[in-house]
């Protein structure tokens, strides 16, 4: 996979459940994501129904060469303020390092700003990860606090960082016309 390879965003489904619930199951994963209790497939698909039915949460399928690699989620969508929260991760361990994530965030960029409306997108990640960080940093997300000991990480609290990117920080199609 290279950078010539096109990624694709489309809505997350019932099929992605089994990736889904495996990559909950990878340490690395679950450990940025900060999860509090054991996955199931259950879970999975209730969450999954949950998503498609409330308007507050746009979930969708990181696929990439017609492999489902991870997911993104904006959630939190408040519609008054225009701004809503933003999750990515690959869960593929092969795909991850590649820069997808990071290509990634300038699509999901777009959609929010664009097709959604949004203003600004915010999210939290925790300090030692480092290659969130930078991918965040690299599409235009700017740290705008430090929340201390936010997160626990291997039974340790750490701090997080709260990020954001702001529609005017990004040059969408329209505006480069």
């Amino acid at each position: 996979m290279s950078d010539l390879v096109p990624i694709e965003l489309k809505p997350l489904q019932v099929q992605h459940a089994p990736a889904m619930l495996a990559w909950m199951h990878d340490p690395e994963v679950a450990e940025n994501l900060g999860l509090r209790s054991e996955p199931s497939l259950d879970r999975t698909l209730a969450w999954l129904a949950h998503a498609e039915g409330d308007p507050s949460i746009v979930a969708l399928a990181i696929e990439c060469e017609a492999r489902h690699v991870g997911n993104v989620i904006i959630d939190r969508i408040d519609t008054y303020l225009g701004t809503g929260r933003l999750s990515i991760y690959i869960g593929e361990a092969t795909a991850r390092g590649m820069k997808i994530g990071q290509r990634c965030l300038k699509q999901v960029a777009e959609h929010a700003f664009e097709t959604l409306g949004l203003h600004k997108l915010w999210l939290t990640v925790h300090a030692h990860n480092a290659r969130a960080i930078a991918a965040y940093t690299a599409a235009g997300f700017a740290v705008e606090g430090v929340l201390r000991d936010e997160f626990m990480l291997r039974g340790k609290r750490c701090n997080a960082l709260l990020m954001g990117l702001l529609r005017k920080s990004v040059e969408l199609p329209s505006q480069a016309a």
